[in-house]
């Protein structure tokens, strides 16, 4: 794999991981912000995903599923930390915990 490609591969979850933040900061009742934003927050919430979507598209041309598949694990690493940076949720040590066996799973697959 290219570093170009990996970092396709990042751009692509890293879509994934921005939709979702923007999901639940559009539905979040914490927030007090009005329709029309919220509004915003999911139209950029699916436009993100559709390109990282078509980006996964472009991947799985290039590599066969059983080897790029292993690394949509890290959009759950990609995702606690989100949360944690904008959304301002607490990292446990149970999710420290996983966020380590997935990244260490994610290299012992990928790593052939």
């Amino acid at each position: 794999m290219t570093f170009f490609l990996f970092c396709l591969v990042l751009f692509s979850e890293t879509c994934f991981v921005t939709g979702q933040i923007f999901f639940k900061h559009a539905v979040s009742d914490q927030v007090s912000i009005g329709r029309s934003h919220r509004l915003i927050d999911l139209a950029a919430g699916v436009t993100v995903m559709t390109i990282g979507f078509f980006t996964w598209l472009t991947l799985l041309r290039q590599f066969e599923l059983s080897y790029l598949y292993p690394f949509d694990g890290l959009d759950r690493v990609l995702i606690a930390f989100g949360a944690w940076l904008f959304l301002r949720e607490k990292m446990k040590r149970n999710l420290w915990i996983g966020i380590i066996l997935i990244c260490l799973g994610t290299i012992l697959v990928s790593g052939t």
